[in-house]
């Protein structure tokens, strides 16, 4: 069984840090850029242009020169990283694509998922759909071409119309579900990601991309399981950091899907050219839009080096430096302390002066939990029945997986030591887990208050995490029971 990724990402690095607070941080590289910082930083990786279809794709669906798409996946492997498949269906960097008719598509789509399999744990789909300018429209060139509007209502969603966005995953899912793959679908795009754009305008891009995503996501077509937010944030009036972000982030991941910052880079333009103090302000407020929302499950850099940067001028990234000589910017180190204080806000509830909160050890996992390092205080107290909710919600790679859990007190009397119990429906193996001590017996799991967050108020949460291994499929569990009663699912 192939080790876990925390196992990549090593010491006090951003991967080990995400991975406590459940999601992955990862970046985008290309064969020549896989230094040492790579396996050592990050949890996952995309490749940057080697698995566009204009390097991968050939006639009539085909697919061809996948050799440093191969060598990035090797990699990836081998140092323990998830990785991101970009991108099938795409009106820019075709290639052969360009064109193309929707059987050459699927035939395409079908090649690339059965190409690498479950060595991919998320694919974009289809990327970039809409068209620019915060028109709220979808793009009229290639592939937009195969779509057709049959009763001119100004949508592509009734079942008489053509729309290549649902028919390429519709090809996608049948693949992955007919093959028994574990690949998580995902759509992408840029400037959608706030509710509004500078003014207080509404954000038409991101409401019209909500309007895809709600209704491939949902039965019956149950397609779509995760949103990209590109993220290049810059000073174009649709492209800035709007205080709306987490909003907007909750709003997607409320139908059910995963949202992920999928291509993040912050222009030193939006700091007033500081890539200091002015730029670390900036990604930590995004860090931490993403971790206030538990399916926020991945973010990813696009690259490691300002200079080496698609958008080298702008400075836009965490390390300077160049050829695998890098130094950390004060971005890194403000995105490291952000992922450090993990899920949820920052001291949600208040907590005694004498038993802080403790942020992540430096240790490249977390403390087993075959070996308890804390005991609930207080004695247990039963909560009425129904009067507690469990949200539960996991990133799956390969043969393991992270889970994100929070407890609520729904009831009207204070909890002092609370138990969490659940039974796995398959083979799943809790191996760490932090803020709780996780034990399991068979397929039966428990989850114990750490000494910090045994006291649950009547309407406050406790959160907690841990990460497993698995063969065959993770099926979440079906009950979960606090001190014995069963919970409601939130």
């Amino acid at each position: 069984m192939r080790p876990a990724p925390v196992q990549a990402a090593t010491g006090d690095s951003l991967g080990v840090a995400a991975t406590k607070a459940g999601l992955y941080f990862g970046v985008a590289a290309s064969p020549g850029r896989l230094s040492g910082i790579v396996g050592r930083e990050f949890s996952q990786l995309t490749p940057e242009n080697d698995m566009k279809p204009d390097t991968i794709a050939g006639h009539g669906g085909t697919v061809q020169n996948t050799g440093s798409a191969d060598t990035l996946v090797d990699y990836a492997q081998s140092n323990n990283m998830i990785v991101r498949g970009h991108t099938m269906v795409w009106y820019s960097q075709a290639g052969s694509l360009s064109g193309a008719n929707q059987p050459t598509l699927n035939t395409y789509i079908k090649n690339v998922l059965l190409k690498w399999g479950n060595k991919i744990a998320y694919w974009d789909v289809v990327n970039e759909a809409l068209d620019d300018n915060n028109t709220g429209e979808r793009r009229n060139q290639w592939p937009h071409t195969l779509d057709k509007d049959a009763n001119n209502d100004g949508d592509y969603f009734d079942s008489s119309d053509t729309d290549y966005i649902r028919d390429s995953f519709k090809q996608a899912r049948q693949v992955v579900d007919s093959n028994g793959l574990r690949t998580k679908l995902c759509i992408n795009d840029y400037d959608i990601e706030g509710l509004t754009v500078k003014g207080g305008s509404k954000n038409k891009k991101s409401d019209a991309m909500y309007e895809i995503v709600k209704k491939y996501s949902q039965e019956p077509y149950k397609y779509i399981d995760c949103v990209g937010f590109q993220a290049h944030f810059n000073d174009n009036p649709n492209s800035i950091i709007t205080d709306d972000l987490e909003d907007n982030i909750r709003r997607f991941a409320e139908l059910g899907v995963e949202v992920h910052l999928s291509e993040l880079d912050i222009d030193d333009d939006l700091s007033n050219n500081d890539i200091g103090a002015g730029q670390a302000a900036n990604y930590r407020k995004v860090v931490r839009a993403c971790l206030n929302v538990a399916k926020c499950t991945g973010i990813t850099v696009w690259g490691i080096s300002d200079s080496e940067s698609w958008r080298s001028s702008e400075r836009g990234l965490l390390f300077t430096g160049s050829n695998g000589n890098y130094t950390k910017k004060a971005a890194y180190t403000a995105v490291l302390e952000e992922l450090k204080k993990g899920r949820g806000t920052v001291d949600p509830t208040p907590t005694p002066t004498d038993s802080p909160t403790p942020t992540p050890t430096d240790s490249p996992t977390p403390t087993p939990t075959d070996t308890p390092t804390s005991t609930p205080t207080g004695s247990p107290t039963q909560p009425p029945e129904s009067d507690c909710r469990v949200s539960y919600s996991d990133n799956t790679w390969n043969t393991g997986f992270t889970a994100a859990v929070t407890v609520e007190n729904a009831g009207d009397d204070t909890i002092d030591g609370w138990s969490l119990t659940w039974t796995w429906p398959g083979d799943q193996k809790v191996t760490s887990a932090w803020n709780a001590t996780v034990t399991q017996s068979g397929n039966r799991v428990t989850a114990r208050n750490a000494s910090y967050n045994s006291l649950l108020a009547p309407g406050a949460t406790a959160s907690f995490g841990f990460q497993a291994s698995y063969s065959g499929s993770n099926d979440a569990p079906q009950e979960f029971a606090l001190n014995g009663v069963t919970c409601t699912r939130g």
